[in-house]
Protein backbone atom coordinates (compact mmCIF):
# COMPACT_ATOMS: atom_id res chain seq x y z
CA UNK A 1 0.00 0.00 0.00
CA UNK A 2 2.28 2.46 0.86
CA UNK A 3 4.53 1.69 -2.75
CA UNK A 4 1.78 2.50 -4.38
CA UNK A 5 0.96 5.72 -2.39
CA UNK A 6 5.00 6.28 -3.61
CA UNK A 7 3.89 5.53 -6.85
CA UNK A 8 0.25 7.73 -6.90
CA UNK A 9 2.67 10.88 -6.12
CA UNK A 10 4.71 10.60 -9.56
CA UNK A 11 3.78 13.58 -10.58
CA UNK A 12 4.96 15.66 -7.60
CA UNK A 13 8.55 13.63 -7.94
CA UNK A 14 8.89 14.49 -11.20
CA UNK A 15 8.27 18.35 -10.65
CA UNK A 16 11.15 20.01 -11.20
CA UNK A 17 9.39 23.18 -9.65
CA UNK A 18 8.84 21.38 -5.97
CA UNK A 19 12.21 21.14 -4.09
CA UNK A 20 13.56 18.37 -2.84
CA UNK A 21 13.02 19.80 1.03
CA UNK A 22 9.27 19.66 0.21
CA UNK A 23 9.43 16.16 -1.49
CA UNK A 24 11.48 14.85 1.49
CA UNK A 25 8.60 16.22 3.46
CA UNK A 26 5.82 14.66 1.69
CA UNK A 27 7.61 11.04 1.78
CA UNK A 28 7.76 10.85 5.26
CA UNK A 29 4.13 12.53 5.91
CA UNK A 30 2.24 10.68 3.22
CA UNK A 31 4.25 7.32 2.49
CA UNK A 32 5.63 6.39 5.58
CA UNK A 33 2.66 7.42 7.06
CA UNK A 34 0.81 4.89 5.45
CA UNK A 35 3.76 2.13 6.04
CA UNK A 36 3.81 2.09 9.52
CA UNK A 37 0.10 1.58 9.70
CA UNK A 38 -0.10 -1.65 12.08
CA UNK A 39 3.46 -1.50 12.59
CA UNK A 40 3.03 -2.76 16.64
CA UNK A 41 1.85 -5.85 15.49
CA UNK A 42 4.32 -6.84 13.31
CA UNK A 43 7.23 -9.64 14.26
CA UNK A 44 10.49 -8.31 12.84
CA UNK A 45 12.81 -11.03 11.59
CA UNK A 46 16.15 -9.77 9.90
CA UNK A 47 14.93 -10.55 6.42
CA UNK A 48 11.86 -8.38 7.45
CA UNK A 49 14.51 -5.40 8.67
CA UNK A 50 16.29 -5.70 4.95
CA UNK A 51 13.07 -5.37 3.06
CA UNK A 52 12.69 -2.05 5.50
CA UNK A 53 15.89 -0.90 4.45
CA UNK A 54 15.13 -1.54 0.95
CA UNK A 55 11.46 -0.01 0.52
CA UNK A 56 13.47 3.26 2.03
CA UNK A 57 15.85 3.23 -0.19
CA UNK A 58 13.51 2.57 -3.15
CA UNK A 59 11.36 5.62 -2.06
CA UNK A 60 14.26 7.99 -2.09
CA UNK A 61 15.42 6.49 -5.59
CA UNK A 62 11.63 7.41 -6.85
CA UNK A 63 11.91 10.72 -5.23
CA UNK A 64 15.03 11.31 -7.37
CA UNK A 65 14.12 9.74 -10.28
CA UNK A 66 17.32 7.68 -10.07
CA UNK A 67 16.72 4.23 -11.86
CA UNK A 68 18.69 1.14 -10.31
CA UNK A 69 20.18 0.60 -13.79
CA UNK A 70 22.33 3.76 -13.21
CA UNK A 71 24.41 1.53 -10.38
CA UNK A 72 24.40 4.40 -7.57
CA UNK A 73 24.93 3.44 -4.30
CA UNK A 74 22.72 3.82 -1.11
CA UNK A 75 25.59 5.86 0.31
CA UNK A 76 25.77 8.50 -2.35
CA UNK A 77 21.86 9.10 -2.58
CA UNK A 78 21.78 9.23 0.94
CA UNK A 79 24.55 11.66 0.85
CA UNK A 80 22.89 13.60 -2.19
CA UNK A 81 19.37 14.27 -0.22
CA UNK A 82 21.34 14.69 3.66
CA UNK A 83 19.62 12.08 5.43
CA UNK A 84 20.08 8.86 7.41
CA UNK A 85 18.45 5.96 7.15
CA UNK A 86 16.09 6.52 9.62
CA UNK A 87 12.74 4.27 8.75
CA UNK A 88 13.82 1.49 10.61
CA UNK A 89 15.08 3.58 13.49
CA UNK A 90 11.09 5.26 13.45
CA UNK A 91 9.95 1.26 13.48
CA UNK A 92 11.85 0.09 16.37
CA UNK A 93 10.75 3.40 18.26
CA UNK A 94 7.27 3.28 17.75
CA UNK A 95 6.99 -0.69 18.62
CA UNK A 96 9.20 -0.08 21.83
CA UNK A 97 6.85 2.71 23.00
CA UNK A 98 4.01 0.18 22.60
CA UNK A 99 5.46 -2.22 24.57
CA UNK A 100 5.85 0.57 27.30
CA UNK A 101 2.23 1.18 27.06
CA UNK A 102 1.07 -2.52 27.32
CA UNK A 103 4.01 -3.28 30.01
CA UNK A 104 2.45 -0.13 32.16
CA UNK A 105 -0.93 -1.71 31.76
CA UNK A 106 -2.40 1.05 29.79
CA UNK A 107 -4.03 -1.55 27.80
CA UNK A 108 -5.47 -3.83 30.37
CA UNK A 109 -4.72 -6.75 32.12
CA UNK A 110 -5.42 -8.84 29.23
CA UNK A 111 -3.29 -7.23 26.94
CA UNK A 112 -0.96 -7.93 29.87
CA UNK A 113 -1.43 -11.52 30.35
CA UNK A 114 -1.37 -11.99 26.37
CA UNK A 115 1.65 -9.86 25.40
CA UNK A 116 3.78 -11.88 28.98
CA UNK A 117 2.59 -15.46 27.63
CA UNK A 118 1.84 -16.36 31.31
CA UNK A 119 -0.64 -19.25 31.68
CA UNK A 120 -1.39 -20.52 35.65
CA UNK A 121 -1.44 -24.19 35.90
CA UNK A 122 0.58 -27.61 36.94
CA UNK A 123 0.89 -29.45 33.87
CA UNK A 124 4.08 -29.39 31.80
CA UNK A 125 5.19 -29.07 28.04
CA UNK A 126 6.06 -32.08 25.82
CA UNK A 127 5.32 -35.69 26.72
CA UNK A 128 4.66 -37.31 29.94
CA UNK A 129 7.92 -38.42 31.88
CA UNK A 130 8.01 -42.33 31.73
CA UNK A 131 8.64 -44.22 34.82
CA UNK A 132 10.68 -47.11 36.01
CA UNK A 133 8.62 -49.74 34.27
CA UNK A 134 8.42 -48.22 30.78
CA UNK A 135 4.83 -46.95 30.89
CA UNK A 136 4.01 -43.35 30.56
CA UNK A 137 3.23 -41.92 34.36
CA UNK A 138 -0.84 -40.62 34.34
CA UNK A 139 -0.86 -37.05 36.32
CA UNK A 140 -4.16 -37.18 38.36
CA UNK A 141 -5.58 -33.57 38.78
CA UNK A 142 -7.76 -32.53 41.24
Amino acid sequence: MARQKAVELTTIWMDKNVTSALKIRVTKSMVWAVFQYGVVGWTLKKSDRNRIDSFEMWCWRKMLGISWKEHRTNISILEEIGLERELMKKVARVKLQYFGHISRGSAGNLALTVFEGSVDGLRHQGRPKKTTDGRHRRVEWL
